[in-house]
């Protein structure tokens, strides 16, 4: 059996994910943020006040570490939280410094971003982008 070619699309994918994963986790090392930390920033920034679910259910993370991220965030004077109309929603919102640490941090992210669609193709980057958010958006209906 070839090691790289796995048997079902579950483990196909986690592969990839984790590849991808480590390609931005390189470009963050030492700013103190992880990947999903940058993006829970990024969707912050363009929907202010989602609940720590919504964010999850944006990135495509479990509840337990959206929370765990966000706390982290929150920790670093990035976010800040506050109580919805019931009392278990957090609404979260960046603060002036994550806005500051995101701008800082984007040209690493844009780099990720490029190197990514060097290593693929930027033709294939698209259509694997594209074909993704599909699959995500058929699975999670």
């Amino acid at each position: 059996m070839n090691l790289h070619s796995l048997p079902c699309y579950c483990a196909t994918l986690r592969q990839a994910a984790r590849a991808v994963t480590s390609l931005y986790e390189s470009v963050l090392a030492g700013t103190g943020l992880h990947a999903t930390q940058f993006t829970a920033l990024q969707v912050l920034e363009r929907v202010p006040g989602l609940t720590t679910t919504e964010v999850a259910e944006v990135i495509g993370i479990d509840q337990t570490t959206a929370t765990r991220s966000l706390g982290l965030i929150k920790k670093a004077g990035l976010a800040v939280d506050t109580v919805g109309s019931d009392r278990r929603l957090r609404k979260w919102t960046l603060t002036p410094l994550g806005g500051q640490q995101l701008k800082k941090l984007s040209p690493k992210w844009e780099a990720a971003q490029a190197e990514f669609e060097r290593r693929v193709g930027k033709p294939q980057a698209l259509a694997l982008r594209k074909a993704s958010f599909e699959v995500a958006s058929r699975l999670d209906a």
